[in-house]
Order: structure tokens, then sequence, then C-alpha cells
């Protein structure tokens, strides 16, 4: 069952009542890179867009299924609510702008979505927590092997605890 524009138009009202917030909203059908992004949030235009056929695809990916998309949606929504709501984000991003240590950019990088991760989670306690932490999980790994690979060049011992 594809997304449904209906419960898309319902989760974002929800979700932007519940965290009183006055970020915007809006859907689009495809992300315009190559990349499979489903959701972005610009700073300047504290605008929030959800790429609903990217995730979709993504949905089917790690679940085979879109049995969970409404969930994904709302996980993705809440996700990029976090980084619009995190007070740490500008300070972070302009820190990894200015960083010209792979590791800790990759350390920044990871600590920008984790934040925004943990908002995301408070934010939306009713979601299946089996869906919401592998959806975590995916989007994170490429931070962790981003890390890995830093701490590899560099000959630095990484502990993940």
């Amino acid at each position: 069952m594809p997304v449904n524009q209906r419960h898309v138009k319902t989760t974002i009202e929800t979700l932007l009542h519940r965290a009183s917030s006055d970020v915007r909203v809006r859907t689009r059908k495809k992300f315009p890179g190559s990349r499979s992004v489903g959701g972005k949030f610009s700073m300047g235009s504290r605008m929030i867009t959800l790429y609903l056929q990217e995730i979709e695809e993504q949905c089917f990916q790690i679940f085979g299924s879109l049995r969970s998309v409404d969930d994904y949606v709302m996980i993705i929504l809440a996700h990029e609510m976090g980084h619009a709501h995190d007070p740490l984000l500008e300070e972070l991003s302009d820190e990894l702008d200015g960083c010209e240590e792979p590791l800790a950019a990759a350390r920044l990088a990871l600590r920008i979505e984790q934040n925004a991760w943990d908002y995301a989670s408070e934010l939306i306690p009713e979601v299946d927590r089996f869906v919401f932490e592998k959806i975590v999980e995916c989007s994170l790994e490429a931070y962790h092997e981003r890390i890995q690979a830093a701490t590899t060049a560099s000959g630095e011992l990484e502990v993940i605890a």
C-alpha cells in the first residue's frame, strides 16, 4: 500500500502541533539527486521536505513491504523536526563546515544525526519501536562507517560501546 496523502497531511499536522513547531513542511514525489533521501531540513528557510517515493522505496528495501510506510513517514518527519528543533544544530554545522580533520568531522556529523534521532524518539513514542530502531540503525550505518574509515586512516583506536 503506497503512501496515503491524507495520512501524510494528518501526520504533518499532528507532529507540528505536538511539537508546537513553526517549521514548514512540504512533500515532493522524488528527491532531485542521485541519493535516496526520504527527508531534508533546510536551516535557512526552516523548511522540511519529505520525498514520498524515496520513503516508499526505503521502507520496501528495509522491511520487504510497505506495511510500515505510515510509521516510516512519521519517523522521517520526526527526525527532520529533530534537526529543526536542535538548539545545537547551527553551532555543530558551523563546526563541521570548518572541520578539516576527517575523524572529527565524522564524529560531528554523527552527533548531528543522533541529536535528531533522539528528538524523534521522544516526539513519537507511539510508533512501533522495532520499525523505529531499524530505520535509525540503517540511517546511522554510513556515519559509523565514516568514523571507522577515518579511524583506520588516522591510526587511532575507536572504541564503540
